[in-house]
C-alpha cells in the first residue's frame, strides 16, 4: 500500500497559499516590474558546480547555485514542511523505505534537453557510488539506490526509514540541485553549469564575477523578473559595504559584525535577517599527534573563548551556542566545555603526566585570510597562550583551507557546520568512523551507537532527542568548538524588492525585482 504524502493539486494550492502570505511573494506578483539587472556582492569565489569536482558549495556558492539549478523539493521554513518544485507529488510504502516522486511535466534544462527521471537517478546514483568519492555521499548514505520508473516517475529506495529524506531532497547545497545528465557526462558541469533554474549561466571570471541571465523557457517564467544577475566576488568586507552604499552593488551578504552593526543603523539600507541552525566552529584534528590525545583536546576546548569572539568579531550579531541544532530544540545540559583557563591547565598537566612530555608542542591553526579569519586566529592564539599552549597561525585562502581539512593536513582549522532543516545527517557524518566528514577523528562506540539510533528514528522528536545526546558526547570529546550560532544577515538597497530573509544563510535573489521609484 502506498500512502500519499501530498496530492498534486493540494500540494500546489498549499504552496501558493503559503507563499502568498509572505510580503516578498505578494510584492513580486502584484507589483513586480519586469526587466533590469541586479548585482550581488559575495565574499568568496565558487569552487565549482559539479557534484563530484565541486565538492562543497559554502554559502556564497549556494547563493549562485540557487539561480541556476533546482532541487526536487522546496522547503517552507515557517512550517518546516516540503513544498513542490521539480517534484509535484510524493508517496511512500508502508515501512517508508520506498518513496515515489512524480516529476513536473514540460521542464527543460538550459541546453534544451528534457528534465526527466533519468537525470534525477543519474545525479543521486553518482553521489552514492563510492568510486566517485563524493563529499555529499555520507549525508545521503541512507539512500540505497534511485530508479527511474518512467520519464516522470522516480523511486528512492532507502536502507531504512529515514526522516531526513525530504529535507535533503530540498537542500540547495551540493547534493540537492539536479544538473543535466548530458552536461555531467560531457564533464562541463563544474565550470559551465546547466540546470532547470530561472537563470542560465553565462560567464565566470574567476576571482571577479559570475554572470547569469534570465531563462526564457523556465517552467515558472511568470515569477521571474530580472534579465540579468551579476555576482561580484569581493572578499574584503569594507569594499562590499562601500559598494552597496554607493550603489555599485544592490545586495550584500556578510557575516562581519562591524559591517552588520553599521548597516543596520543606515536608514538607506534594508536589513534581512533570519534565525537558524548550524554554527561556525573550530575543528581539532584528533586523527594525528598531538591532538589525538583527549586531554590536550579538552585543554584546547577550555582555552577557547566563544563569548569573546562573539563580542569582538561578531559584535553580538550571532549568538553563542552549545550545539548546532538551533532554536528548534532545547537540549539542556550538553557537556559544553566553556572557557576556563584553570581547567585547561589541569588537562595540560594530565597530558604531560600521561605522555612524559614537559612542554606542549606548537599547535598550527589554519584560518582564512579574511578579517573574520584573522580575528578568530588572534583570539585563540591569545587564550591558548594563557593556558600554556603555543599556537602558530597560518592564513590560507578558502579553497586551500578546505583542501587541507579534507586531506587531514591541519591541527586546528576554522570551519562551518551548515544550517539545515534537519541537522541529523550532518551530525551523523561528523561523528561516524569512516565518514569523509569525520574530520576530527571521532571514534567513540557510544557515539556511533547513538548516531545509528538517530538515523533510523521514525519520529522527529525522537531524532532531536538523540541528536542532543550525540552533541553531548561530541562536546565532551572537545573535537568541535563552537564560535557562534545560526543568525544570518544580508542587506539590500530600497530599490530591490522580493528578496526574502537569508534562509540557511544563503540569499535567494531568484524572484527579486527592481523598483527605481524607491
Amino acid at each position: 500500500m502506498r500512502t500519499p504524502r501530498l496530492p498534486m493539486t493540494l500540494a500546489a494550492s498549499t504552496a501558493m497559499a503559503l507563499l502568498a502570505a509572505t510580503p516578498s511573494f505578494a510584492e513580486s506578483h502584484a507589483m513586480a516590474k519586469k526587466g533590469g539587472e541586479l548585482t550581488v556582492a559575495i565574499e568568496t569565489d565558487v569552487r565549482g558546480f559539479g557534484t563530484i569536482k565541486g565538492g562543497v558549495l559554502g554559502q556564497t556558492g549556494e547563493i549562485v547555485m540557487r539561480t541556476i539549478q533546482e532541487p526536487l523539493l522546496d522547503w517552507d521554513p515557517e512550517t518546516n514542511e516540503p513544498q513542490p518544485l521539480l517534484a509535484t507529488e510524493w508517496s511512500h510504502n508502508d515501512d517508508q523505505t520506498v518513496w515515489t516522486f512524480k516529476l513536473r511535466e514540460g521542464v527543460k534544462f538550459h541546453d534544451g534537453s528534457d528534465f526527466d527521471a533519468e537525470d534525477v537517478a543519474h545525479h543521486y546514483n553518482r553521489i552514492l557510488d563510492p568510486e566517485n568519492k563524493s563529499r555529499s555521499r555520507t549525508f545521503i548514505a541512507s539512500i540505497e539506490k534511485v530508479e527511474a520508473v518512467d520519464p516522470l516517475t522516480v523511486e528512492f529506495h532507502l536502507k531504512h526509514p529515514w526522516q531526513a529524506l525530504l529535507p535533503y531532497l530540498a537542500t540547495t547545497s551540493m547534493s540537492g540541485p539536479i544538473p543535466a545528465k548530458e552536461a555531467v557526462e560531457a564533464d562541463t558541469q563544474n565550470r559551465s553549469p546547466v540546470g532547470t533554474g530561472p537563470f542560465k549561466f553565462v560567464e565566470w571570471a574567476s576571482g571577479d564575477r559570475i554572470i547569469v541571465e534570465r531563462n526564457p523557457d523556465y517552467w515558472n517564467a511568470d515569477e521571474i523578473n530580472l534579465d540579468k544577475i551579476t555576482f561580484r566576488i569581493l572578499p574584503d568586507t569594507q569594499t562590499r559595504f562601500a559598494s552597496l552604499r554607493s550603489g555599485e552593488v544592490d545586495v550584500m551578504w556578510t557575516d562581519r559584525g562591524p559591517s552588520i552593526v553599521e548597516a543596520k543603523q543606515d536608514d538607506k539600507l534594508v536589513t534581512l535577517v533570519s534565525e537558524g541552525a548550524g554554527a561556525a566552529v573550530n575543528l581539532l584534528n584528533g586523527k594525528k599527534e598531538p591532538l589525538n590525545h583527549p586531554a590536550l583536546r579538552k585543554a584546547l576546548a577550555h582555552a577557547w573563548n566563544q563569548d569573546a569572539l562573539v563580542k569582538i568579531s561578531w559584535q553580538n550579531t550571532r549568538p553563542a551556542v552549545e550545539h548546532p541544532l538551533g532554536p528548534v530544540k532545547d537540549c539542556g545540559d550538553v557537556n559544553y566545555r566553556g572557557f576556563d583557563i584553570a581547567k585547561a591547565k589541569e588537562y595540560i598537566e594530565e597530558w604531560k603526566a600521561d605522555t612524559g612530555n614537559t612542554e606542549v608542542p606548537t599547535i598550527v591553526m589554519i584560518h582564512t585570510t579574511t578579517p573574520r579569519g584573522r580575528e578568530l586566529g588572534e583570539i585563540y592564539q591569545q587564550t591558548a597562550k594563557a593556558a600554556g599552549i603555543p599556537l602558530e597561525l597560518q592564513p590560507v585562502d578558502q579553497s586551500t583551507l578546505v583542501k587541507r581539512v579534507f586531506t587531514n593536513d591541519f591541527d586546528i582549522s576554522g570551519w562551518r557546520i551548515a544550517d539545515g532543516a534537519d541537522m541529523g545527517p550532518q551530525l551523523y557524518a561528523y561523528a561516524m568512523p569512516g565518514s569523509s566528514y569525520n574530520l576530527t577523528g571521532f571514534d567513540d562506540p557510544k557515539l556511533a551507537e547513538v548516531a545509528e539510533q538517530m538515523r533510523v528514528a521514525t519520529t522527529r522528536e525522537e531524532r532531536l532527542d538523540l541528536q542532543c545526546e550525540m552533541v553531548s558526547i561530541m562536546n565532551d570529546d572537545g573535537g568541535i568548538l563552537y564560535r557562534g550560532g545560526g543568525r544570518y544577515h544580508a542587506f539590500t538597497t530600497p530599490r530591490v524588492k522580493g528578496v526574502p530573509a537569508p534562509y540557511r544563510g544563503a540569499v535567494d535573489v531568484t524572484r527579486a525585482w527592481i523598483d527605481e521609484q524607491s
